[in-house]
């Protein structure tokens, strides 16, 4: 990782970046490396992109600063979409007059739409998907009710994947995750799509085992 720095949305979407590029790479970043934001950096939103002019274009001036952002949909972004979230970053690039950078949009890079929750459920261990099929029962029943009730958002979702499968419930929030565990997620790039785009990008930016 000497020559790149990755920015992304949240805690979830750094603890994976880090467990996978561990896996794939055998590239170490702990914990304390994470809290502090040293090699990959939590946006806390990917609105606050806007705010590091001065830390890509400055203090990381030498590293290619790797951009993972959500494509999102119009109910949860006003960048709507994987061409407006392109343009979002490629725009703000310009205004930096910075080329030493890449993006990566979730879920897979292709789809018009979609975050990493989406990803998520696609790479999850096969044997744990009734638990989403239970979830998509709940939420057409919450629909059939016509009471107007609100879908919880797909963050909902995956924490509950991780409740019912994990006895510690503070693995079960972003910064306790492990992506490492198999019990929970399939990180098999070759037969996965989601995870194969993923580490093609990968590829070109890290040595590869």
């Amino acid at each position: 990782m000497e020559n790149i720095r990755i920015f992304c949305e949240g805690v979830s979407d750094q603890r994976f970046l880090r467990d996978f590029i561990f896996l794939n790479y055998d590239i170490e970043i702990s914990d304390k490396q994470l809290k502090k934001n040293e090699i990959i950096h939590n946006l806390g939103g990917w609105t606050n992109l806007k705010n590091l002019k001065n830390k890509i274009t400055e203090e990381l001036f030498e590293f290619t600063s790797l951009i993972f952002l959500d494509a999102d949909d119009e109910k949860t972004a006003e960048k709507a979409g994987k061409e407006k979230t392109e343009k979002f970053i490629d725009d703000l690039m310009l205004e930096w007059n910075w080329k030493n950078y890449d993006k990566y949009i979730f879920p897979n890079n292709i789809e018009e739409k979609g975050e990493v929750e989406d990803f998520f459920e696609k790479i999850i261990n096969k044997e744990n998907s009734d638990i989403f099929d239970c979830w998509n029962s709940f939420e057409k029943c919450l629909l059939d009710k016509n009471k107007s009730y609100m879908i919880p958002a797909k963050k909902s979702k995956v924490y509950l994947y991780h409740e019912a499968l994990i006895e510690n419930k503070d693995n079960c929030k972003d910064s306790g995750r492990d992506f490492k565990d198999s019990k929970l997620w399939d990180l098999d790039c070759e037969n996965n799509l989601y995870l194969k785009n993923l580490k093609e990008f990968l590829d070109k930016y890290l040595k590869v085992n």
